[in-house]
């Protein structure tokens, strides 16, 4: 798929045409084309792909934080309505962008790639 779709990692889902879909809801859709005769479903083929792909490749970290730390991304995470997780990696994607734009250090490995969004 020459389009890179966002991926949320927590539901694992791809979103495309405006909503969030999941390996199954993306399957249905697939399945009803198919039963309604209608065989343009590359799109959703390759939205499915992607998110395969992308779940295949992620990775898990752990690492511990101070107490205090751990709270405040919680409640940061609560306050936006999503997870930690999705917080610590907009936290880390951040962190690395500013390293590499303004020159504090080349960050060998990471590719700008990380930082569309």
């Amino acid at each position: 798929m020459s389009e890179r779709l966002p991926v949320d990692y927590d539901a694992e889902a791809v979103f495309l045409d405006g909503i969030w879909m999941t390996r199954e809801d993306l399957a249905a859709r697939i399945r009803a084309h198919l039963d309604r005769g209608e065989y343009r479903i590359s799109r959703l083929s390759a939205a499915l792909e992607w998110l395969e792909v992308e779940l295949s490749r992620a990775r898990v970290l752990a690492v511990r934080v101070p107490a205090e730390l751990a709270q405040a991304v919680e409640e940061e995470a609560s306050r936006r309505g999503c997870s930690s997780a999705s917080v610590l990696r907009e936290a880390i994607r951040a962190f690395l962008h500013q390293q590499v734009v303004n020159g504090d250090g080349a960050v060998e490995g990471v590719d700008e790639r990380w930082f569309e969004g």
